[in-house]
């Protein structure tokens, strides 16, 4: 018998609608969010930082833990990982549509293998990959500008390009330098729209987990910045405050290494991330023997048809980009076990503390704050 997909949640994929909404309440639409008409937004999109991360952290958090509300939490889009989710936040689309499907990979139209964050070359053009229509390009189209106030090292990324293309960069190194940036903008008589981008949480977590007292405290400072930039809020201008995906915290024993049950198969790429790993083999029947394989292993991970996926619903419409790179078989890892190949593993993956990409609440669950707005 197959696996049981996992149930959509009601708010899945709501990130989808946090930029556009911001542009809608600039231009006086009426927006997904149901945002109240405002001249300048300002989004704050903290990497790693889930709701349930907040919760357990309220005390080092206090002003974003006292407005988290059911209201104030949604859902990311799956996988629950940067490259997907930021995708549809610029986007204003799921990952099945816009194409930046996963972490890693595999493009069967451009025989590419590519991590979407970081493993771009000269034959992987962004606008070729992810070719639909950015919000921040929207805007400009209307005469509103955009801005994306983030470190230096992001402005000219071909990843940057495929999702802010449109978009002004503005630099600023570190986080409160960040928010006078955005205080600035604020006090400008421009309409606007602005990605405050904040990736030190994620990359921490990743390297010392997100239970550390490191995390804790990279948190306290960003719950401090939030709260004094919101306190001096212009009356024409809405705050809100949202995260790509949250993190899961694991160990060395449950690290799973896969080479023995997919040995034989003709697999031809282990993609995807630690908790959402992408099987891609030679022939479409390798995969079902592949599931059959993990079967066992049904109390750490659960080897799903990616077809089922799509069809339930979980990567949104399906376009020809997320066609060519859709792998035969998702593995989701369960409880905090991790997932790795050991041709294809990178020693960086087998030695991080927190991960993220499945289904849990932990992952999936993220903040969406608003002030003002």
């Amino acid at each position: 018998m197959p696996p049981t997909l996992p149930a959509l949640p009601k708010s899945f994929g709501a990130i989808r609608n946090v930029f556009s909404s911001a542009l809608d309440s600039v231009l006086g639409n009426p927006s997904e969010l149901g945002l109240r008409n405002v001249k300048k937004v300002v989004v704050v999109l903290v990497d790693g930082m889930g709701a349930d991360q907040i919760r357990e952290r309220s005390g080092h958090a206090t002003w974003l833990s006292s407005r988290l509300t059911k209201k104030s939490i949604v859902h990311c889009a799956y996988p629950a990982t940067t490259s997907a989710n930021i995708g549809s936040f610029a986007t204003g689309i799921l990952p099945g549509e816009h194409g930046l499907i996963g972490h890693q990979v595999w493009d069967r139209h451009h025989d590419e293998r590519i991590n979407l964050l970081v493993g771009w070359n000269e034959r992987t053009n962004p606008l070729e990959w992810q070719p639909h229509q950015t919000i921040a390009e929207r805007a400009a189209s209307a005469g509103v500008t955009a801005n994306v106030i983030a470190a230096l090292e992001y402005r000219d990324t071909p990843f940057t390009r495929a999702t802010m293309r449109g978009a002004e960069f503005l630099s600023a190194e570190s986080i409160a330098e960040r928010f006078e940036t955005a205080r600035r903008v604020l006090g400008s008589k421009n309409e606007s729209i602005s990605y405050l981008y904040i990736p030190e949480l994620d990359k921490y977590g990743h390297k010392f987990g997100w239970r550390s007292a490191g995390w804790s405290t990279l948190l306290e400072e960003v719950d401090s910045q939030l709260r004094k930039f919101s306190e001096s809020l212009p009356q024409d201008a809405g705050l809100i405050v949202t995260a790509d995906h949250g993190m899961v915290e694991t160990q060395k024993d449950r690290q799973l290494v896969l080479d023995d049950e997919l040995s034989g198969l003709g697999l031809e790429f282990f993609g995807g991330d630690t908790r959402s790993s992408y099987l891609y083999f030679d022939n479409e029947l390798a995969g079902e023997e592949a599931i059959s394989r993990l079967e066992p292993l049904s109390h750490a991970l659960t080897a799903l048809r990616a077809t089922d996926l799509v069809a339930a619903g979980w990567y949104g419409e399906l376009g020809s980009q997320g066609r060519n790179r859709m792998p035969e078989v998702v593995l989701q890892a369960r409880s905090n076990f991790t997932l790795y190949h050991s041709q294809f593993s990178k020693q960086r993956a087998f030695d991080m503390v927190s991960h993220h990409g499945s289904v849990s609440p932990g992952e999936m669950r993220i903040p969406l704050v608003r002030v003002g707005i």
